[in-house]
């Protein structure tokens, strides 16, 4: 072989083993031979081969987007704890500073402006 074997793959092949040792069948058994024991065609076989590994590519693609929006809660969350320290500090500054009177006085410094102009 030129290419090494995935985890998955060693252990599909190990347990088919397993598999085929307990029902008593050849360890070099071929697709009919399985398939006869099974008391399915061999184009059923294939049938059921294609299903489990669409339902693996799919439980493979949610899984990614699980982690793709695991990740996106934590960037959000992240960001959100950022936006609301910020916003505890401008809070903190207005009462140091007394933003609130200041702008409490300007705004009666302008009401009495206008009532004077008229």
């Amino acid at each position: 072989m030129n290419r090494e074997l995935s985890s998955d793959e060693v252990t599909i092949l190990i347990r088919s083993r397993k598999i085929l040792k307990a029902r008593g069948l050849p360890k070099d058994a071929d697709v009919k031979s399985i398939c006869e024991a099974a008391g399915i065609s061999r184009k059923t076989g294939y049938q059921w081969a294609d299903r489990l590994d669409e339902k693996r590519d799919t439980e493979r693609q949610r899984k990614q987007e699980f982690d793709w929006l695991k990740a996106e809660h934590d960037e959000l969350k992240r960001r959100f704890e950022d936006i609301r320290f910020e916003n505890e500090g401008r809070k903190l500054a207005w009462e140091i500073h007394g933003v609130d009177e200041l702008l409490a006085d300007k705004k009666k410094a302008m009401k009495s402006r206008t009532k004077r102009k008229r």
